[in-house]
């Protein structure tokens, strides 16, 4: 195992103290077991050490998810089988999945992406999966209204009705992640234009985001899409009805790692704001 200066420093003080208080050969030997014991303490307490706490992307995942969804049937090889899965299923707030046949968990490892656009003044619609290799829930609302639910793992999935309100879809996506992409810094950026690094201010608050002279409302954004890994990161991407874009990364602890941006005209800005 490597040590860090800190530790290394750590280790040769804690040596040093015992080698210089052996008086003899046997004070000696004890020293060297000592020194081993000090050793092995200095690298418990190191790897004891809190890790940052994690970012909470996942609770509006599941505060969406939860509830009960009516006239579930299989569909796919499920149902070429003749598999029958009628009933309603059940989320519940701890993200276990029951009924209808089913038998499943969300939990916050699993991969998440969530799209939701709208076209000129039309209603935004939303889609949503939620997967592993072990199980899968997707949500899909069309444009004439109609919401379904999609549960297991293709090509065996039950399908069900859903017929309250999908909560990611009431607001924009950025509204029900702000507690997390809100901030206002200073930023190194690559300057297409100039193609050099600029320090740029960079603002998002109230659903607007600012970098340089650029501003976006996120709110009315024509497409949002986020992405979380199972490595505990996001991705937001946003499209202006202009063509304009920003993409958003935040690394495990729901910090900006990362920053593209394509304005008007050639105006693009690649930031990098990771340690």
């Amino acid at each position: 195992m490597s040590k860090s200066p800190q530790r290394h420093a750590l280790l040769m003080f804690l040596t040093a103290t015992l080698v210089l208080s052996a008086c003899s050969d046997k004070s000696k030997e004890v020293a060297s077991e000592n020194t081993e014991a000090a050793e092995t303490a200095v690298e418990e307490v190191a790897d004891n050490e809190p890790a940052l706490p994690t970012a909470d992307y996942f609770a509006p995942i599941l505060a969406t998810a939860e509830g009960t969804y009516s006239e579930c049937e299989a569909i796919g090889r499920g149902a070429a089988a003749g598999l029958k899965a009628g009933g309603s299923a059940v989320v519940a707030a701890n993200g276990k999945v029951s009924g209808a046949g089913i038998a499943g968990e969300l939990t916050a490892d699993m991969e998440v992406l969530l799209v939701r656009q709208r076209e000129g003044n039309a209603a935004p619609t939303l889609a949503m999966t939620v997967q592993n290799d072990k199980f899968m829930l997707s949500l899909m609302e069309h444009d004439d209204g109609k919401k379904q639910a999609g549960f297991g793992i293709p090509p065996n999935m039950t399908q069900c009705k859903v017929t309250k309100p999908i909560k990611l879809s009431s607001q924009s996506l950025y509204a029900s992640y702000a507690y997390l992409m809100d901030a206002k810094t200073t930023i190194k950026c690559l300057n297409s234009g100039t193609f050099s690094f600029d320090d740029v201010a960079y603002q998002v608050a109230k659903g607007v985001l600012k970098i340089g002279d650029e501003t976006y409302d996120l709110n009315t954004l024509k497409m949002e899409t986020v992405n979380i890994g199972s490595d505990k990161r996001m991705s937001y991407l946003g499209q202006t009805p202009d063509e304009r874009s920003i993409m958003v990364f935040l690394d495990p602890q729901g910090k900006v790692s990362n920053l593209q941006v394509n304005g008007k005209g050639d105006k693009a800005f690649a930031c990098d704001v990771s340690p």
